[in-house]
């Protein structure tokens, strides 16, 4: 059943065809009280709040996000970057919320999952968002015990306990892999093709570099940009400053061709500028290593150079060519 939830257009025909307002997805970057998007509900509530959506009552969205407390804790069915598809209505009953709730569960019976195995345990919630002061009831909803997301009916939302012209809000998430994943039961991070022999910590780097290099995030040493570098460098270090082999590249062009039909991206995303941030990293993580093996004169070597270029000033700086070529491979 992988495959009905593959494609953006085929989801978002679903919710169409219940009249709902499907909205294109934000570019992940947010550099407000978050630096990235984590929730669907982010971009919608600010939209809403700024009157730039007028049929608010059953509002759809797959918005791919970025979650970077998970940045040490990547597992299978647990990743940094995924799809975060939400449902969402402004000043509705409960009522109307439990039928965006029910909208869902009827796709997963559909897509074939038991009824017998879907849970939902419920809980009080409270939370500041940012300047807003949100509460209302939430839901989780399980799979055979895997959460697949939470719907939440919200029947305060105040601004320093003003009142922002919004009585009630529903927000229903789900993350997209997540639910692919107990459908199908194979890898968490499959796309396209089997990924099984790659590490899962490998491919959930592999996705979120993608993800912004889809969102023409280019590395620096600030804000998004920063995050993009530091991904990179984490990337080197799980591949001990080795180059990206071609499973590692075909599995980076499946996220590329992933992030962009979820996105409603047409452009070409240019690979090797992924490779020579990636690259760059590389050099980073060997001259360091060779520092702290007590190598001398090696800081004043450019880090923004080709592998073959970088091997060339390592032996001009007094590494030798055996070192060398163990660590350049």
């Amino acid at each position: 059943m992988k495959k009905n939830l593959m494609n953006s257009g085929d989801l978002k025909k679903y919710f169409a065809n219940k009249n709902y307002n499907c909205i294109s997805p934000y570019n992940v970057v947010n550099n407000s009280d978050t630096v990235f998007l984590s929730a669907g509900i982010q971009p919608i509530l600010s939209d809403f709040c700024a009157f730039k959506i007028k049929d608010a009552k059953k509002i759809y969205l797959s918005q791919p996000v970025i979650r970077t407390q998970f940045l040490n804790s990547v597992s299978e069915g647990s990743s940094i970057a995924f799809i975060n598809s939400t449902t969402a209505g402004f000043n509705i009953s409960e009522s109307n919320h439990n039928e965006l709730v029910n909208d869902w569960i009827e796709l997963f019976y559909k897509l074939g999952m038991n009824p017998k195995n879907i849970e939902s345990r419920c809980k009080d919630y409270e939370r500041n968002w940012g300047e807003l002061l949100v509460s209302g009831k939430k839901n989780f909803y399980y799979y055979n015990n895997v959460e697949l997301g939470d719907a939440t009916f919200f029947t305060k939302i105040t601004n320093h306990g003003q009142n922002i012209g919004i009585d009630s809000m529903s927000d229903v998430g789900f993350g997209l892999e997540r639910v692919r994943w107990c459908l199908d039961k194979d890898s968490y991070f499959n796309l396209y093709s089997d990924s099984r022999e790659i590490k899962a910590e490998i491919k959930a780097y592999l996705s979120v570099i993608a993800l912004l290099a889809v969102n023409e995030v280019r590395p620096s040493n600030k804000n998004s940009g920063y995050r993009a570098r530091l991904f990179s460098k984490k990337l080197v270090n799980l591949l001990n400053g080795l180059e990206l082999k071609d499973d590692l590249k075909k599995y980076l062009c499946e996220c590329i061709k992933y992030w962009k039909d979820w996105q409603e991206i047409n452009k070409e995303i240019d690979i090797n500028s992924i490779e020579n941030e990636y690259i760059r990293n590389c050099n980073r993580y060997n001259i360091d290593k060779l520092t702290a093996e007590g190598y001398k004169n090696l800081s004043k070597i450019d880090i923004n150079v080709s592998r073959e270029e970088f091997e060339k000033r390592l032996l001009l700086s007094g590494v030798e060519l055996e070192k060398v070529k163990k660590l350049i491979r």
